[in-house]
């Protein structure tokens, strides 16, 4: 009889160990609307220039506020892959650069706006850095600690390394309350 062979199957690829992307809930839908709505209406009264609003200026404000909120959706949802520090810099860019331009809608000079957009950007820079830092776990492979004169690869050797490593333990126990049981004979 012969036997059919399984067929043959190419190997995967190493997982790639990535942060999740954040679910997008109730509660961070209504801050992004907000959000949205917030800047838009910052935008329709700003492009207004002391005149009475017009329909042209309502049509900004929505477009503005419809490409800011999902300008920051998408952000919010690539960024938890990033290192801390890149990701601080993104989304210092993202305020500064959002902020920078309403305020160059004024009618200021755009030097000033420009000046005002790198301010806020060191200031979200500054506080974005700060609260990833404090409030993330390092995932780093550089940054992981190891024991001092363990074998390589004793942070990530997992459930099955330390059951051997118990297994061994216990063994080596044991032999020496045998020997300690035989030494007193």
């Amino acid at each position: 009889m012969a036997h059919a062979s399984a067929p043959a199957t190419a190997p995967k690829p190493p997982a790639r160990h990535h942060r999740p992307a954040r679910k997008i809930t109730a509660i961070t839908a209504s801050n992004v609307f907000w959000l949205a709505v917030g800047y838009g209406v910052w935008a329709a009264v700003t492009t207004r220039h002391e005149h009475r609003m017009t329909g042209w200026n309502v049509l900004y404000g929505c477009v503005a506020g419809i490409v800011f909120g999902l300008l920051y959706l998408v952000l919010r949802q690539i960024t938890p892959a990033i290192p801390r520090v890149r990701r601080a810099l993104v989304w210092a860019v993202f305020w500064g650069g959002s902020i920078g331009y309403l305020h160059s809608l004024s009618h200021q000079t755009l030097y000033w706006s420009v000046i005002l957009g790198l301010i806020l950007a060191a200031s979200a820079y500054l506080m974005a850095f700060y609260h990833f830092y404090t409030r993330e776990v390092p995932t780093d492979a550089h940054l992981r600690e190891t024991r001092p004169g363990a074998g390589a690869g004793s942070a990530t050797t997992g459930q099955a390394g330390s059951a051997a490593g118990h297994a061994g333990s216990t063994a080596g126990h044991a032999g020496s309350a045998a020997a300690g049981h035989a030494g007193s004979r």
